[in-house]
C-alpha cells in the first residue's frame, strides 16, 4: 500500500534536515525542490480520517507537527541562506501556491497551508518579518511573496498587513510588485482588506511618482479583486460594472493583460453574482475578444462557460454577447479541436442556435443563422469533405435545420400578401446562409436540391400570395447555385436533372405563383443542358413557355417584372426571350435615354440570338417563328438596320451581321446625349471588344475558307495576315484584362466571365499564330510573337489547367528555343477558377494545343517537296483554327451593370485660366493636377489608399486646333482598350507601382504622379513634362490612372474625359 503524505511526513522532515545541513549547495537546492513537489502533493490531499491514522500507525496531530517542523526549517533556511538559497525557497512556495490554485476545483482551498494545519504560524511569520526588516530591496520583495503564499494565516496579522500596504506606495519597483502580489492574495480571504486595497490601487495607477513598471503591476492587480466578495457586497454594482468595463478596454489593448482579464471576467459569470454583473462580464468579454484578435492562448474553460451560459435563459442583450463570444472562440485559428470532439461540439451548437432563433431579438436570430453557417463550413472542412448521401454530416445537418426553419416561418405567416418584415428578413438571411454553405461546400448541391424540392411542394397546396412568389424566387437562386456547382464539379447527373425538372413542373404548374416566377423556372436548366449538349428540345420547349409567360407580363402591364425577366434571360442565355421583352418595352418608355438603352439591349440580345441560331438553326427556328407569329416589337427595330436583320444558315454571313449590330449598339450607348456621365462605360467597352473579336473572326473564317483545299502558294500568302490578326487578338486579350481590373465593384461571376473572354482571345491568338507556323517557318514573321503567344496562354492556364500549360512549355522549348517561360504573375482579377463558365473555353484550349502539337509532329515527319502531305498539314492547321473560332463565338455572355471612372483636371502652374494650357517654346511644362473620382460607392472609395496617373506626350500627338480639343475635354471619351497607347500606358503604370525598372526613351515625354485621395475622392499633385523641343502648335497629353486598395491590389481606372491639350506658343 502506497503511503500518503501524512504517513511520510516524519521521513520527509528528517531527509530535509539532513540535506539542509550539508555543505554542498547543490544538495540543498535539490532538497528544497524535492520538498516543494512533496508539499504540492500534500496540499491536494483531503483531511485525514481516523482510519488513515490507524492504518499507518499515526498519532493524531503527528502530521501537523512534522508539517510545522518542515515549514520552520524552510523559514530558517530562508533567513540564514544566501540570496540564491532564499530565491529557491521562494520559488518552491510560489510553485506550490500556483499548483494549489490551478489543480483545486475549489478556488478557496488552502490545502496544506490552512491556518489550522500550521499551529505555529505566528513564529513562522515572525522569522520572515525579521528577515524583511534587516534585508535589502530584493530580500524584502521575496519576503512579501512568502506572505502572499501564506495568505490564509498572514492576512490576519496586523503587522504584516501594514508592511504590505506600506510597500505598495514605496515606489521601489520590486517591493511594489511583491506587495501587490501579496495584497491580491489577501483579497481572496479578506473583504475589508480588499476595500482598502482598491483605493490604494487607484492611487498607484494614477500616481506620476510611481515608475511605469509599478503602475503596470497595479493594473494587473485589479484582476485579484474579482476573487473578493468585497466587490459584490461592499462595493455597489455600478462601481464594479464601470471598473470592469474600463479594465477590459485597457486589457484589450495589451497582449500581456488579456488572459488575466478573461480569468477575472469569468469569475463574474457564476450564479451567485447579480444579473447586472453577469451581463457586464459578458459585455466585457465581448470587448476583449473582439479587439484582441486572440493574442493569447484560448482557455478551454472560456468555451465551456459560454456553452453553459447560452443553455440558460438569458436576456436578449446577454444572449447577444454570449453568442458573439462563442463565435469568436470557435472561429479562432488558435482553437484546436480534435475530429472526435467536433461532432459533440456541433451538436451543442445546434442546440444553442435552436434556442437563439426563438429569441425576440431579430439581430440575435440573424446572427445565430450566420453563426451556424460559418461554423458548419469550418468544421466540415476539418472532418468531412465529400457528400456520400449521408444526411448526418455537419453541413447537411445545418442545411436541414435552415430549410426546416424557413418552412416553420412560412407556415407562421398569417397575411400572405403582407408578411411581417422581420419574418421576411429572417427568411432572406436563412437563404443567404444556405448559399454560403453551398459556396464553401459545393459538393452538397444534390442534397440541398432535394431539400428545397420538398419545401417547394409544401407551398403548392395553398395560396401564399405575393409572399409565396417571393419565396420560390429565392429558392430559384439557390437552385441555380446547386446546378452551377454540380456542373462545375462534374456531378450533373440524370438524377439531379430529374429533380430539377420535377421542381420546374411543380412550380410552373401552380396557379398561385405569378408569371415572373414561371419565367424564372422555365429557364432554370437552360444553361446546364446547353453545356451538356443534350435534350435541346426540352430547352426550346421551356423557352417557348417562358416567352408565353413574358407575353402575359406585358399584357398585364407588369413592366418592371418584365424588365427583370429580360435581365434574367440574359444571364441564362435565353436571348430570344430577352430580345422579345426589351423590344416590347421599347414601345412603352418615353424617356430618350431609356429608349436608347433598351434599343441597345434589344440589338445586343438580337446579335447573341443570331450567334445562338447558328449552332442549332433547325431547332431554334421554332423560337424565331414564335417571334414572327407574335409580331414581336423587336423585329421592326431590328429591321431598321436593313439587310443586317436577315438570319441565314451561313455562319460567316451571320457573324458579319453580328459585327455590324455590335457596332451600331455600341454607337448608341456612346451617344453623348444618352450617357452624359458615362453610366454605360462597361457595356461600351465590352461591346467594342466583342465587336473587334467578331470582326477578326469574320476575317479569319473568310480567309480560311479560301485557303483550305487551295494551292500551297495561297497558304504562304495567309501567313502574314494571320500573324497580324494573331497580334490583334493578343491585344484584345489584354484589353479584356484591362476591363477586369478597371471595375472594383464587379461581382465575382462577371469578373470570371470577362477573364474567360480574355482567355478565349488568348486561345484564338495562339491557334491563329500557329496554324501555319510549322509549314512556313522561313516567312518573315514578327520577332518573338510566337513566344509571347505561348507565354500569355501559359500564364492564364497555369492555375486551372497545369497539364496543358506544361505541354505549352514543351512547345516553347522545342519550336521556339526558349528553355523557360517568362509569363508574368496575373493579378487577382485575372485569375480564373475552374468554373463551368470557363470549362468550354478550356476544352477549346486543350483542343488547340493538341492540334498544334500534332501538326508539329507531322511537320517533323514531312519530306522535302512532299506537296500532298504539306497541303494536308496546311488544311489541318486552318481547319483547327476555324473550329476554334466557331466554338468561341458561340459562348454566352453575362451582362454586368457597373462603372468606375476618373476625371483629370490640369492647369498651368502659373496660369489663372485652367481651360487653356500654354508654354513658351523651349520651356518645360509645369502642371497642377487634380484627379477626381466620380460615380464611386463610398465603401469602394474608402478602400483606395493611393492614386496613380501617368501622363505621356509626343510630337506626333499634335492636334489640328486647340479650341475644338478643349471643348472635347468636357465630354466623355471612349478609349479603344485594345489600342497600343492605352495598353502601353497601363503596362508602364503597373510597372511603376510594382517598383519595376522604367524603360528610358528620350523620344517620349512622360511623368508618373502619385496622389493621396481625400474623403471626396480627390487627389492633388504636380508634375513637369519636358516639351522644350516641341515646335509651335497644340498637343494632347495621353494619360492613364490606377490605384492601390487596402489589400495592395492594383486596379486600373477608367477616364471619363480625354487628355488635356496644351499649346506651345510665343508669349504675347
Amino acid at each position: 500500500m502506497e503511503r500518503t503524505p501524512a504517513a511520510c511526513a516524519m521521513n520527509w522532515s528528517i531527509q530535509l534536515d539532513k540535506a539542509l545541513r550539508s555543505n554542498n549547495s547543490g544538495k540543498r537546492t535539490e532538497a528544497i525542490q524535492e520538498t516543494g513537489a512533496r508539499l504540492e502533493w500534500w496540499s491536494t490531499e483531503p483531511e485525514l480520517s481516523m482510519a488513515e491514522y490507524d492504518m499507518f500507525g499515526l498519532i493524531p496531530g503527528e502530521d501537523k507537527l512534522f508539517a510545522n517542523s518542515i515549514l520552520l526549517r524552510l523559514a530558517d533556511t530562508f533567513v540564514s541562506g544566501d540570496k540564491h538559497t532564499k530565491l529557491c525557497v521562494v520559488k518552491m512556495f510560489l510553485s506550490e501556491f500556483k499548483h494549489r490554485k490551478t489543480k483545486s476545483s475549489n478556488r478557496n482551498n488552502k490545502g496544506f497551508f490552512s491556518k489550522h494545519n500550521i499551529p505555529n504560524h505566528l513564529e513562522l511569520l515572525r522569522r520572515i518579518k525579521l528577515c524583511f526588516n534587516s534585508g535589502d530591496e530584493e530580500v524584502r520583495a521575496m519576503s512579501l511573496v512568502l506572505f502572499g503564499c501564506w495568505s490564509d494565516f498572514s492576512k490576519d496579522n496586523a503587522e504584516i498587513r501594514y508592511l504590505v500596504f506600506s510597500c505598495i506606495v514605496a515606489c521601489r519597483v520590486l517591493e511594489v510588485k511583491a506587495s501587490l502580489f501579496a495584497a491580491g492574495c489577501f483579497c481572496e480571504f479578506s473583504d475589508d482588506f480588499a476595500c482598502v486595497f482598491l483605493e490604494m490601487l487607484v492611487k498607484v495607477v494614477s500616481s506620476s511618482d510611481m515608475p511605469f513598471a509599478g503602475r503596470l503591476a497595479g493594473v494587473r492587480a485589479f484582476a485579484k479583486l474579482g476573487r473578493s466578495s468585497a466587490l459584490s457586497s461592499s462595493v455597489d454594482d455600478d462601481i464594479v460594472t464601470t471598473m470592469l468595463i474600463s479594465l477590459s478596454i485597457i486589457a484589450s489593448r495589451s497582449a500581456l493583460l488579456i488572459s488575466r482579464q478573461v480569468d477575472l471576467l469569468l469569475t463574474f459569470l457564476s450564479e451567485d453574482k447579480s444579473l447586472s454583473l453577469r451581463a457586464t462580464s459578458l459585455r466585457c468579454l465581448n470587448i476583449v475578444l473582439s479587439r484582441s484578435r486572440f493574442r493569447f492562448s484560448l482557455p478551454t474553460k472560456l468555451m465551456t462557460a459560454m456553452f453553459n451560459t447560452l443553455n440558460a435563459e438569458l436576456q436578449p442583450v446577454m444572449q447577444h454577447d454570449a453568442i458573439h463570444i462563442l463565435y469568436e472562440i470557435l472561429m479562432s485559428k488558435l482553437l484546436s479541436i480534435d475530429g472526435s470532439e467536433i461532432n459533440e461540439c456541433f451538436t451543442k451548437i445546434l442546440t444553442i442556435v435552436e434556442t437563439v432563433v426563438q429569441s425576440l431579438s431579430l439581430s440575435n436570430r440573424l446572427f445565430a443563422i450566420h453563426f451556424l453557417a460559418n461554423i458548419s463550413v469550418k468544421f466540415t472542412r476539418k472532418i468531412d469533405t465529400t457528400y456520400d448521401r449521408n444526411d448526418k454530416t455537419l453541413a447537411t445537418q445545418a442545411i436541414s435545420f435552415l430549410v426546416d426553419r424557413i418552412t416553420l416561418l412560412t407556415n407562421s405567416v398569417s397575411n400572405r400578401n403582407q408578411p411581417n418584415l422581420e419574418t421576411e428578413q429572417e427568411i432572406q438571411c436563412l437563404f443567404k446562409a444556405i448559399k454560403l454553405l453551398l459556396y464553401k461546400c459545393p459538393n452538397l448541391g444534390e442534397f440541398a436540391l432535394n431539400k428545397l424540392h420538398l419545401f417547394v411542394k409544401c407551398l403548392l397546396h395553398k395560396d401564399n400570395g405575393t409572399f409565396g412568389s417571393k419565396l420560390v424566387v429565392c429558392v430559384s437562386k439557390v437552385v441555380n447555385l446547386c446546378l452551377k456547382n454540380t456542373m462545375k464539379y462534374g456531378n450533373f447527373s440524370s438524377q439531379i436533372q430529374n429533380v430539377a425538372r420535377l421542381m420546374i413542373n411543380d412550380v410552373c404548374g401552380c396557379v398561385y405563383f405569378d408569371h415572373y416566377v414561371h419565367v424564372t423556372y422555365h429557364l432554370l436548366l437552360l444553361k446546364e443542358i446547353e453545356e451538356c449538349n443534350t435534350d435541346h428540345a426540352y430547352v426550346i420547349e421551356n423557352e417557348i413557355l417562358a416567352l408565353e409567360k413574358a407575353k402575359k407580363l406585358m399584357e398585364v402591364k407588369d413592366y418592371w417584372s418584365a424588365y427583370k425577366a429580360g435581365k434574367y434571360a440574359c444571364v441564362h442565355g435565353a436571348w430570344f426571350m430577352a430580345a422579345f421583352i426589351f423590344g416590347e418595352l421599347l414601345t412603352i418608355v418615353h424617356s430618350d435615354s431609356c429608349h436608347q438603352w433598351l434599343t441597345s439591349l434589344t440589338l445586343f440580345a438580337y446579335l447573341e440570338m443570331k450567334i445562338l441560331y447558328c449552332s442549332l438553326p433547325k431547332e431554334r427556328s421554332t423560337l424565331l417563328s414564335w417571334l414572327v407569329g407574335n409580331r414581336s416589337s423587336s423585329l421592326p427595330i431590328i429591321g431598321v438596320l436593313g439587310e443586317i436583320s436577315k438570319t441565314t444558315d451561313h455562319e460567316i454571313e451571320n457573324l458579319d451581321v453580328v459585327r455590324k449590330i455590335l457596332q451600331v449598339s455600341k454607337e448608341m450607348l456612346s451617344a453623348n446625349d444618352v450617357t452624359p456621365s458615362g453610366r454605360h462605360y462597361f457595356q461600351i467597352q465590352f461591346l467594342a471588344l466583342r465587336a473587334n473579336v467578331i470582326e477578326i473572326a469574320v476575317h479569319v473564317l473568310n480567309e480560311i475558307s479560301k485557303g483550305q483545299n487551295s494551292h500551297l502558294q495561297h497558304g504562304a500568302s495567309l501567313v502574314q495576315q494571320l500573324t497580324q490578326l494573331s497580334t490583334r487578338l493578343m491585344k484584345l486579350a489584354h484589353g479584356y484584362d484591362l476591363v477586369a481590373t478597371s471595375f472594383m465593384n464587379m461581382d465575382p461571376t462577371s469578373t470570371t466571365i470577362v477573364s474567360a473572354h480574355a482567355l478565349s482571345c488568348s486561345v484564338l491568338a495562339f491557334i491563329t499564330g500557329f496554324s501555319l507556323f510549322f509549314q512556313f517557318e522561313n516567312v518573315d514573321l514578327q520577332s518573338d510573337l510566337h513566344a509571347m503567344l505561348i507565354n500569355d496562354l501559359v500564364g492564364r492556364l497555369w492555375c486551372i489547367d497545369r497539364e496543358t500549360g506544361k505541354e505549352l512549355l514543351l512547345l516553347l522549348k522545342t519550336c521556339i528555343g526558349q528553355p523557360k517561360s517568362c509569363f508574368g504573375q496575373l493579378s487577382k482579377t485575372q485569375r480564373l477558377e475552374n468554373t463551368y463558365e470557363v470549362t468550354s473555353i478550356i476544352k477549346i484550349c486543350r483542343f488547340a494545343v493538341e492540334r498544334v502539337v500534332d501538326i508539329q509532329n507531322a511537320a517533323k515527319r514531312m519530306h522535302e517537296n512532299d506537296d500532298e502531305i504539306q497541303s494536308q498539314i496546311v488544311n489541318d492547321g486552318l481547319g483547327a483554327s476555324a473550329r476554334c473560332f466557331k466554338e468561341v463565338v458561340k459562348r454566352l455572355f453575362h451582362d454586368a451593370n457597373i462603372f468606375f471612372q476618373f476625371k483629370l483636371f490640369a492647369m498651368n502652374r502659373d496660369s489663372q485660366n485652367g481651360a487653356k494650357i500654354s508654354v513658351p517654346p523651349g520651356h518645360q511644362l509645369h502642371l497642377d493636377l487634380c484627379l477626381q473620382l466620380n460615380d464611386v460607392l463610398p465603401e469602394s472609395r474608402a478602400r483606395i489608399t493611393k492614386l496613380y496617373c501617368i501622363l505621356k506626350c509626343k510630337i506626333s500627338y499634335r492636334q489640328p486646333s486647340q479650341s475644338q480639343d478643349v471643348k472635347s475635354q468636357t465630354k466623355m471619351k471612349v478609349h479603344d482598350w485594345a489600342d497600343d497607347t492605352v495598353l502601353e500606358l497601363n503596362d508602364k503604370l503597373i510597372k511603376y507601382v510594382n517598383k519595376c525598372e522604367k524603360d528610358d526613351d528620350e523620344q517620349i515625354r512622360e511623368s508618373v504622379v502619385c496622389f493621396r485621395p481625400n474623403e471626396k475622392g480627390q487627389g492633388f499633385s504636380t508634375c513637369m513634362l519636358n516639351v522644350s523641343m516641341f515646335p509651335l502648335g497644340s498637343y494632347e497629353i495621353k494619360w492613364r490612372a490606377g490605384c492601390l486598395d487596402i489589400d495592395g491590389c492594383y486596379w486600373s481606372l477608367n477616364s471619363s474625359s480625354s487628355g488635356p491639350v496644351f499649346t506651345v506658343q510665343k508669349p504675347c
